[in-house]
């Protein structure tokens, strides 16, 4: 081999291997409109967390599990977000009995396939708690465990 070539091989080396892991980022987090799905999915699950906070909230100052989001919205200090940001749909949130609810949401990944099988790589929606599949997910929660932690 002449001088020459010696002297590009590093360099031709180096794109290739460059390249191949730019391809495989790509690959592994779903390029960039799967990346906004995965933002998007970590905004609706704040936004559940929040409406759950809200709930808790409320039933300690009341005693009772709030109707609807609407009564959240009523109440002084409670800011929710009741729409999700990327449908405009209403959350779903449903009384079960007088201490449990469900939160529900639309999502357009699974928090599974974003940390690789673990959920305690990545974010929030990493949170076993909000774990979630593609499609209409529900979460019961229960206003017992969470006041009584307070």
């Amino acid at each position: 081999m002449n001088p020459r070539a010696r002297s590009l091989v590093l360099p031709v080396l180096a794109t290739a291997v460059v390249a191949a892991a730019v391809l495989e980022a790509i690959v592994i987090l779903g390029g960039p409109q799967g990346q906004r799905e995965r933002k998007m999915d970590e905004v609706r699950v704040q936004n559940l967390m929040l409406i759950q906070s809200s709930v808790n909230g409320y039933f300690m100052r009341h005693k009772e599990l709030p109707p609807d989001l609407e009564a959240l919205t009523k109440e002084p200090g409670y800011r929710i977000v009741r729409n999700d940001p990327g449908t405009g749909r209403a959350y779903e949130y449903q009384v079960v009995d007088a201490t449990n609810y469900r939160l529900c949401a639309e999502f357009r990944t699974d928090s599974a396939a974003d940390t690789g099988g673990n959920p305690a790589s990545v974010g929030v929606t990493a949170n076993v708690a909000w774990a979630h599949g593609v499609g209409h997910q529900c979460f019961d929660r229960d206003t017992d465990r969470h006041t009584a932690a307070r």
